[in-house]
């Protein structure tokens, strides 16, 4: 499969085979040597930013520091990071192998967290991998939500100060986010996300002017792939797990692909 160079993000880390968001599911990425990892972030109530998917810490995805359930969930723009980081993340819905993972650091890591550890990573490394970053914001009328002026700011600082611009991009499926983002920090690539089918591609591509367009994989067609990248934007489409979807997209014309299973794409694409 040799032909042409396909960029292999690692979506959650490597979250086929640990849990989600977490550092060992990073650092497994790092050990399979893909080419850039995607990770979700929100703000705590004390304005932290920390690495997690859904919007709400919930009973099913989270115990106490003592293997104890939660009573309800809670938004986690409503509680303070040190009561995340009390807490610690159940076995993980994506995993694909069964297995307990007890002895491995199940806890709710920072960004910050993730920047210096992935800077230890990629120390000596002559293609350090990149991070992508996805900005989760939620539509909230209580006005105790972060704004996302905050929000944006607030990531754009951690970016300056614990990592590198350059190896840094930042995604949203949220429009106001990315234009916030070309407002505070147009020297910041952005990653536009997109689920919907009949999206009008190469006009928020002219609009946005990102470096990666990042559409649910069977929502785009080949001709609008050849469109967006021909406008000189890269497509990489999420998230592609089987042999069949590699097959598929790269006949298709991506430049990349954002998988839940790494190991297997990075073994198809050595074929």
């Amino acid at each position: 499969m040799g032909e042409k160079k396909i960029h292999v993000q690692a979506h959650r880390g490597a979250c086929s085979e640990f849990v989600e968001n977490t550092l060992p599911s990073f650092e497994r990425a790092v050990e399979l040597k893909v080419d850039s990892i995607e990770l979700d972030v929100q703000l705590t109530k004390d304005g932290e930013v920390v690495v997690f998917h859904d919007f709400d810490i919930t009973p099913e995805w989270c115990r106490d520091n003592l293997g104890n359930p939660l009573a309800s969930s809670m938004p986690i723009w409503k509680i303070n990071l040190a009561e995340i980081q009390e807490l610690e993340i159940r076995i993980d819905r994506r995993l694909t192998h069964k297995r307990e993972l007890l002895d491995l650091e199940k806890k709710i890591p920072t960004l910050r967290e993730v920047f210096l550890k992935m800077k230890q990573w990629n120390q000596n490394s002559l293609h350090p991998i990149g991070l992508d970053i996805e900005i989760k914001r939620k539509e909230f009328n209580d006005p105790e939500a972060p704004s996302v002026e905050i929000i944006v700011q607030k990531v754009i600082a951690e970016i300056n100060q614990y990592w590198d611009i350059g190896n840094a991009v930042v995604r949203s499926f949220d429009f106001s986010v990315l234009e916030e983002m070309k407002r505070q920090a147009p020297q910041i690539p952005i990653a536009v996300l997109t689920y919907q089918t009949e999206i009008p591609y190469l006009e928020i591509c002219q609009k946005f002017h990102p470096k990666i367009l990042a559409p649910f994989f069977k929502s785009i067609s080949t001709n609008e792939i050849s469109e967006v990248r021909a406008a000189g934007v890269e497509v990489w489409p999420y998230t592609v797990n089987t042999v069949q979807e590699f097959e598929r997209m790269i006949s298709a014309g991506v430049s990349g692909l954002t998988t839940d299973n790494p190991k297997g794409l990075i073994e198809f694409l050595n074929q």
